[in-house]
């Protein structure tokens, strides 16, 4: 037996809610490093690693959305194919019908069989079947697109925010190292030399 694959929406949803669980930890050290009353305060190296790890940890779940996005958006397109192919077939299925009742209608005195009858009937009513089967799919593949439309501009957004956090993380890392040099911490990192080609 195979092993069941997990729905790609499933997979969004989790990464959604890590990337909820990273938000916060994020939140919770950012408003931890600012002083109450405007005042400087830094934020210590295990708090730096631990931010880290938690805008690793979203960039990750960032990746695992998008990557589900796009197999939705192929699955989607697939469908659409097969939709658009249904369609075609229903409507070449129409046209033999119609000109079937127009040849009827130009005999005149050859009156059709009821079998014929019959069988034109359940094609008839095949074929009415599946187009409320195909105008129920359009709208669920509708649903399912405008679904990936909002998903892709909260995606985006979320990532604008996590490419602030990761400037301002950078720019407190700077300001530390730059204390810490002041303050005699941390000596100045040699510079390597440029290599001549």
């Amino acid at each position: 037996m195979l092993p069941r694959r997990v729905n790609p929406l499933q997979r969004a949803q989790e990464a959604s809610q890590a990337t909820a669980a990273a938000r916060k930890s994020i939140d919770a050290i950012m408003s931890a490093s600012r002083a109450p009353w405007g005042g400087k305060t830094s934020l210590s190296a295990p708090q730096v690693e631990e931010l880290e790890k938690a805008l690793r940890a979203l960039e990750a779940k960032v990746g695992e959305r998008e990557m589900a996005l796009a197999e939705m958006e192929n699955k989607l397109a697939e469908r659409d194919r097969m939709l658009a192919e249904t369609e075609a077939l229903l409507q070449a299925r129409e046209k033999v019908i119609d000109a079937m009742r127009k040849e009827q209608g130009a005999a005149g005195s050859r009156g059709a069989s009821p079998a014929e009858m019959e069988a034109l009937t359940k094609l008839k009513e095949e074929l009415d079947r599946q187009e409320a089967s195909l105008k129920e799919q359009r709208q669920s593949l509708q649903e399912r697109e405008e679904f990936l439309n909002q998903s892709e501009g909260a995606l985006f957004e979320k990532m604008q925010a996590q490419q602030e956090k990761e400037t301002e993380l950078e720019q407190k890392e700077d300001d530390l190292k730059r204390l810490a040099r002041q303050l005699g911490v941390l000596k100045d990192e040699p510079k390597e030399p440029i290599e001549k080609a």
